[in-house]
């Protein structure tokens, strides 16, 4: 059917969309050539310059079956093979950056806007770890790129699907899920970097804010225009402790929905990892090792021995030595051959760098992992290289 059979182009305004958004309609040039198809996520600020800048769109009103496909929630993101799930991650950082200055500056969201487009990141994040999961996870453990407040909803997203996606929980709940996890500490953004570089104990101001922002981020995100409820309480919830000893209303067992409880664990093996001015980064056997004693207590035990069996006892991106003295970094949680970790070694057993980074499975009694070493014993690392990925991102 010719374009002018279905209706009169016009021009795409920059009101209509933002980075992150899903297109509601099909995008033409002005002679009426294709340049884009509905349903496409707008992932970078390039990709919509270039909408805005020459595209338009069919001047119609949606069918009723327009209207319903629209609500539709999205699957996860489909990706190339050879996608370089680092630039996207780097990418979402930045999409993130803006949303929260939407969040918590002038709300400027449009009726559901921001629900959508954080549905869209959340199925990015899907699309991702079903891409690599591995390398995912590494980018937890190697990410120093962005402030904390930015870096670390994505990390405890990226960990929250992991988890929902092993006990095979229905879309809707993976993505509200995913959605709480970036957003779960919204109100603390203003100085959560702050807290980050505080050194000895906190005032009873900051206290006191800590202990408020799960309550603060809920009436926020509700402003801003979340309507879903699972979202919402477990933004509300991540804090509680099955013992009683959370906040901000110190909410027992199962008191705490599940989906919150997965949050909460992702949040704290995130913060553990990640260094404070007052403390190093902590490495994941350490931080793994302090869920499993708290197990029982303050963590559902059933929940954290599922969390602890898909990290792996050295999760991607721990850096280790192996027994032939070589040191280099988990890049693999199983190899096919041996279901051991795969490391990408960096430096041989005199400390020398490898021009290229040497794969050893630890199945192999040769290569077994002897154990952790600080992430500054093996100097400059590029998540990339390790991996074996492109270097350039793919559009």
């Amino acid at each position: 059917m010719a374009i002018n059979d279905k209706g009169d182009l016009i021009k795409v305004s920059a009101d209509d969309l933002m980075i992150g958004d899903t297109l509601p309609w099909t995008v033409y040039d002005a002679t009426g050539r294709l340049l884009m198809d509905s349903g496409h996520v707008i992932s970078t600020q390039s990709r919509l310059n270039s909408i805005i800048s020459s595209g338009y769109r069919l001047d119609e009103l949606p069918t009723e079956a327009d209207e319903v496909a629209a609500s539709d929630l999205p699957s996860p993101v489909v990706y190339a093979k050879d996608t370089n799930p680092f630039n996207e991650l780097e990418e979402m950082c930045l999409e993130l950056e803006q949303a929260f200055g939407g969040i918590v500056g002038d709300g400027s969201f449009k009726e559901g806007r921001l629900e959508r487009r954080l549905y869209d990141s959340a199925s990015q994040i899907q699309g991702l770890i079903k891409l690599n999961a591995d390398a995912l996870l590494g980018s937890i453990h190697l990410s120093n790129k962005f402030n904390y407040s930015i870096k670390h909803p994505l990390h405890v997203a990226i960990i929250s699907s992991i988890i929902a996606d092993s006990l095979d929980l229905p879309q809707d709940i993976q993505l509200a899920m995913i959605g709480a996890a970036i957003t779960a500490n919204v109100a603390m953004n203003s100085y959560q970097d702050s807290l980050q570089k505080h050194k000895g104990p906190l005032t009873d101001e900051q206290k006191s804010r800590v202990l408020k922002h799960p309550q603060e981020s809920y009436d926020l995100l509700k402003t801003a225009g979340i309507t879903n409820q699972l979202w919402l309480d477990i933004v509300l919830q991540h804090h509680e402790k099955i013992d009683g000893s959370g906040y901000p209303r110190g909410l027992r067992g199962d008191q705490i929905c599940l989906e919150a409880k997965i949050v909460g664990l992702a949040d704290i093996y995130s913060a553990m990892v990640s260094g404070r001015q007052y403390r190093p980064a902590l490495t994941p056997q350490r931080s793994l090792k302090q869920l499993f004693m708290q197990r029982g207590s303050f963590f559902d035990e059933s929940l954290t021995n599922v969390f602890l069996s898909e990290l792996g006892v050295y999760p991607p991106g721990a850096t280790v030595e192996l027994v032939n003295g070589e040191m280099g970094v988990v890049v693999k949680r199983k190899s096919p051959e041996s279901s051991k970790p795969v490391v990408s070694s960096i430096r041989d057993r005199f400390g020398t760098r490898f021009m290229h980074p040497v794969m050893r499975d630890t199945g192999d009694k040769r290569y077994s992992i002897k154990g952790d070493v600080k992430v500054e014993q093996l100097g400059n690392i590029n998540p990339s290289i390790l991996w074996g990925l492109k270097l350039m991102r793919v559009s």
